[in-house]
């Protein structure tokens, strides 16, 4: 994964052994542990039990529900989309290990240029806006947070809000100032090219900002809120290379240590809900950007804690988002609670007239969205005619359907029954769901599985592989034997290859530095799923059953020779050519001789 070798192998190593990996991923992934390894809900994947392994020992993390696997690098480049130069870097500032400037591709050098500018049009943007809200000219949205909002001054400055002047072109001419080409801030979001003629004009004006951080804590976009009259009320910045909506969670920087803390994770709607709740010691909020929560959204916040409550507004807009809300947390293994508020309240607004008391007790209090929609359902179907019951049934089958735990859509599914009158059978039936204790619908077979590259001789391959990375000194003497080399799985050659190289360097070939030296994401999931069932062994014990392994492992191949040159005889034999049947006999003897002399040295 180095590319180009820009990066030192020996540096790589230095950080990937410097870097904690059940720390990095405890940042990401609610861990407990389980015997010698750590264990948690896969961020990757809809997983309800837990089924993501981490091995300290290893360096290594597997997920045995969908396959993904890796070190400590593949991580962060899987979880937050970096390079792997990238996610090296980001390890060791975090870890105190010394980089040497690494040499960079023109293309990279640009692209991470281009990066770096538009970071920065977004740093110069985020001070610009705190200096006018400080200036004579954001006295109005001073007092509208102060008084109306009733923010303290510590909390606006952690926040880091601002104030965009009611001006067409007061952030272009600050830019300009400060030397940011019109065509860099336009493509950073923050400018509008006009739609006649040249030049362009600020995309905020007279609006209170909110500045949108990736999990990096690093300013990638905006969010405004107009003072007064106008539309639309809440204006987020667009779509660029460093923002992606769907993907970003507002205040998810701050919140993840709170979520890990407390085990739990609320959703709320609005820029004011997150910082209002925040700032009463519900540190844990988050809100999604303007729009229903996604799945990228879901999975990062269900590896956070293993409750995920939504808080919105009592009124139909509010339940709409929550219904929206169901599919895609139940996709994800995820069940929400929801707490719809009185009419007429949001959660800042609720939050501020009960205070923290009050709103930990209707948190706490809060209910399964899964109920809330099926009572939702039913109320506003039929349930005087049959078939307004067997609709009802049917729509609320598809929220049943999607619960992932048997046993929690068996008992929503008897409890939506009773409260229609019919038996749980019955509703199951029209469902096409199996009742517990009787048959299950005929399902079709599943198609065989395909047979994995390397045929027959693929166990011991693996267990080459499993033990070689288990100790250095079994991997030196599988190298030395030529076991390694005797593989012939293609996807397994490639592991043992990096195996290889790493004991000519005079390195450990753990698993972890065995995945830095690969580039193929399916072998960081191979690798990752070897080591987990790997042997535990002193280096002397491994060292000893490397020898048998080898010594196995020579006897199966003069097996296949012997059966090779067998077939050989036979067919020379059919030809007549006894000076043939002849030589190979003799060939055959001499293998045969060399590997019981090789066995008898090893007794010696």
């Amino acid at each position: 994964m180095n590319d180009g070798g820009r990066i030192p192998e020996h540096k790589i190593d230095e950080v990937r052994n410097a870097a904690n990996i059940a720390e990095v991923i405890g940042r990401r992934v609610k861990l407990s542990t389980a015997g010698r390894t750590l264990k948690g809900l896969c961020p990757f994947h809809g997983d309800t039990d837990p089924s993501f392994i981490v091995n300290r020992e290893r360096g290594t993390w597997h997920c045995f529900g969908c396959g993904e696997g890796g070190n400590v690098f593949t991580f962060l480049m899987k979880d937050e989309g970096l390079t792997f130069p990238e996610a090296v870097k980001r390890l060791a500032e975090q870890y105190g290990v010394h980089l040497p400037t690494p040499e960079r591709t023109p293309e990279q050098k640009r692209q991470d240029q281009h990066r770096g500018r538009l970071l920065r049009v977004m740093e110069l943007a985020g001070n610009f806006f705190v200096q006018q809200l400080a200036a004579p000219s954001g006295e109005p949205a001073r007092r509208y947070l102060l008084e109306q909002r009733g923010l303290r001054p510590q909390v606006i400055k952690d926040f880091g809000l601002g104030w965009a002047p009611d001006a067409w072109e007061g952030l272009r001419r600050f830019l300009g100032s400060q030397g940011v080409p019109e065509a860099l801030a336009i493509e950073s979001g923050m400018l509008v090219a006009r739609d006649k003629g040249d030049g362009c004009y600020d995309r905020f004006r007279g609006r209170v900002m909110f500045p949108i951080a990736d999990v990096s804590g690093r300013m990638v976009s905006f969010g405004g809120r107009v003072l007064g009259g106008g539309e639309p009320k809440y204006l987020n910045g667009p779509e660029t290379l460093l923002f992606k909506k769907s993907a970003t969670l507002y205040n998810l920087e701050r919140a993840r240590p709170f979520m890990r803390k407390k085990d739990r994770a609320l959703v709320v709607e609005g820029y004011f809900d997150v910082i209002t709740l925040a700032a009463m010691g519900f540190g844990e909020t988050v809100a999604p950007m303007g729009t229903a929560l996604t799945p990228q959204q879901v999975r990062r916040l269900k590896g956070q804690a293993s409750r995920l409550v939504l808080v919105f507004d009592g009124d139909q807009a509010g339940v709409r988002a929550a219904r929206r809300s169901l599919p895609l947390c139940l996709a994800e293994g995820v069940q929400p609670e929801v707490l719809l508020l009185p009419t007429g309240e949001d959660p800042d607004s609720f939050a501020r007239s009960q205070g923290a008391e009050g709103l930990e007790e209707a948190i706490e209090a809060s209910g399964s969205l899964i109920e809330a929609v099926l009572d939702q359902i039913i109320a506003e179907g039929d349930q005087g005619t049959p078939e307004g019951k067997s609709k009802i049934v049917a729509e609320a089958g598809g929220v049943i359907k999607a619960i992932g735990d048997p046993v929690s859509s068996w008992l929503y599914l008897s409890r939506l029954a009773a409260r229609l009158g019919l038996p749980a059978e019955v509703a199951a039936a029209r469902l096409g769901l199996p009742v517990p204790g009787g048959r299950r619908p005929s399902a079709p077979l599943p198609a065989p599985a395909p047979r994995q590259n390397g045929g027959v001789g693929r166990q011991w391959q693996e267990a080459v592989l499993q033990l070689a990375m288990s100790e250095a000194s079994a991997a030196q003497v599988l190298a030395r034997e030529g076991a390694l080399a005797a593989l012939v799985a293609p996807d397994l050659v490639a592991v043992a290859q990096a195996v290889e190289h790493i004991v000519e360097q005079g390195g450990v070939p753990d698993a972890s530095a065995v995945i830095s030296r690969l580039d193929d994401p399916e072998l960081h999931r191979l690798v990752s799923r070897l080591a987990q069932d790997g042997p535990i062994l002193t280096p002397e014990q491994a060292a000893g059953e490397a020898q048998a392994l080898c010594a196995k492992i020579r006897r199966w191949q003069m097996r296949q020779r012997n059966r090779e040159l067998t077939s050989q005889i036979v067919e020379a034999q059919s030809r007549g050519d006894s000076e043939q049947v002849t030589r190979l006999q003799d060939q055959r003897r001499r293998e045969i001789d060399s590997v019981s002399s090789f066995e008898s040295s090893r007794k010696d």
